[in-house]
């Protein structure tokens, strides 16, 4: 190909790159507006809590967040971190939601886990529709759901409460953290064996102390009787016709709360290959078990691998290493793009702009060493970016292809209302016999 050719190519692999919508396969609510203008900034480039978040300031991923954060607001070179705490303090006083869609600019949907605030503190999933092209969609997690019922008998109830969320054309898919409480080694058993490990584990473990820890499910029995029910739902569901909502899984990266050896997805192995028509979703690019995610993805049809969380936690050179690290097995069909967005909107910007720039260099040069056409590199991005989600979730979304500062005109509640008549599915009936 001649140089010219070559160049063009990659010059319009760029241009798909860095303005293609997105599928935000996974994002969180944003604060409402007190505690978005009170809530500690320093906390979006970090896992660290406490103490630890004393050292966060000294990380790569927060210096590159601090150069990027000062175009974002406008700020000249030498600003620093007090010139642009108060910047951003202005702008959301003066107009937040025009900071907020700015940060959501070139976002076809985002589907919101909801579970990790109290609706106290947060903007329902509902309100970020305003922001995005098309309507926002819930993921539900299914630890909280199960704290919300289990002060009574919770096995009945939390079956139901499933039930009804496959059944809600709002809900597109589910989330366990069951990777923070009891680790994701789940153990897979009889049915029978199952129900009555979690009982016990719930009568014993759960009950004495449920009141004094707000209903959080420590208890490992519990725990797993609780993601093995959702995936008997999910299955069901499937074998009646329904699509199966796929069942995400906080894996790898995340704060002291969780056990690092036990958040390796191969811990996972098991329920995957129990479960084979149950769709999951590997968060958070397992880091640092990316390679053991791409693995699980390639091998497993029913396995998927998200890229989300290392952009903006992890250095730049880290973030490439992670997408390639994706890339050595992984086809790029079973990728998913995600910011892992949460409480401030400037995490979503953050997260879009360093994810394109990574995923920008990473296929670039697999086309200079004639690893990839051009062609076929520009396929990868948009399958990543927006096509596997909208396949996976059955969000039938469609996209018209414009740049990412040439939006179409925000769409009407009227208009909006109509889609989501068009994206409603048709109701299952769950049999009894489905569940734990």
């Amino acid at each position: 190909m001649a140089d010219d050719a070559i160049t063009a190519s990659l010059d319009e692999l760029k241009r798909v790159i860095r303005t293609h919508p997105v599928i935000d396969n996974h994002g969180h609510n944003i604060l409402r507006p007190h505690q978005l203008k009170s809530g500690n900034f320093l906390t979006i480039t970090t896992e660290a809590h406490g103490e630890a978040l004393e050292d966060a300031p000294k990380s790569l991923a927060h210096l590159r967040a601090v150069r990027q954060l000062k175009e974002l607001y406008d700020l000249p070179a030498d600003a620093d971190w007090a010139a642009i705490v108060g910047k951003r303090a202005e702008l959301l006083e003066r107009d937040a939601d025009s900071l907020i869609k700015k940060c959501l600019e070139g976002t076809q949907t985002i589907l919101i886990d909801d579970g990790l605030d109290s609706g106290a503190n947060i903007e329902p999933y509902s309100w970020h529709n305003k922001f995005t092209t098309s309507l926002c969609k819930r993921i539900v997690r299914i630890e909280t759901v199960a704290a919300s019922i289990l002060s009574t008998l919770y096995q009945q109830e939390f079956e139901q409460a499933i039930v009804a969320a496959i059944q809600d054309d709002e809900v597109v898919g589910f989330k366990s953290v069951v990777c923070y409480r009891t680790g994701l080694d789940v153990t897979v058993g009889r049915d029978l064996d199952v129900n009555e490990h979690g009982l016990r584990s719930f009568s014993r473990h759960y009950l004495p102390d449920a009141l004094a820890r707000d209903f959080r499910v420590e208890a490992k029995g519990m725990n797993d009787a609780l993601v093995i029910s959702a995936c008997k739902l999910i299955a069901a569901a499937d074998e009646q016709g329904a699509a199966a909502k796929p069942l995400q899984f906080h894996t790898g990266l995340g704060d002291n709360d969780i056990s690092l050896l036990d958040s390796s997805p191969a811990c996972l192995q098991p329920l995957i290959k129990h479960f084979p028509t149950v769709p999951i979703v590997l968060l958070h690019s397992s880091y640092p078990y990316t390679r053991e995610a791409g693995y699980l993805a390639t091998v497993y049809k029913n396995v998927y691998l998200d890229i989300g969380e290392v952009f903006p936690m992890v250095s730049r050179e880290g973030q490439e290493l992670i997408v390639r690290q994706a890339l050595e097995l992984t086809p790029t069909s079973k990728i998913l793009w995600s910011t892992d967005g949460h409480h401030f909107p400037e995490t979503y910007w953050l997260a879009n702009v360093q994810g394109r720039e990574a995923i920008e260099k990473v296929l670039c040069d697999y086309v200079e060493h004639e690893d990839l056409t051009a062609a076929q590199a520009t396929k990868a991005a948009q399958d990543v970016f927006f096509n596997n989600s909208n396949t996976l979730y059955n969000l039938r979304l469609s996209t018209t292809g414009l740049a990412l500062h040439e939006k179409p005109a925000e769409q009407s509640q009227e208009a909006k209302s109509s889609q989501q008549d068009a994206e409603k599915g048709q109701e299952v009936s769950l049999p009894r016999s489905a569940v734990v």
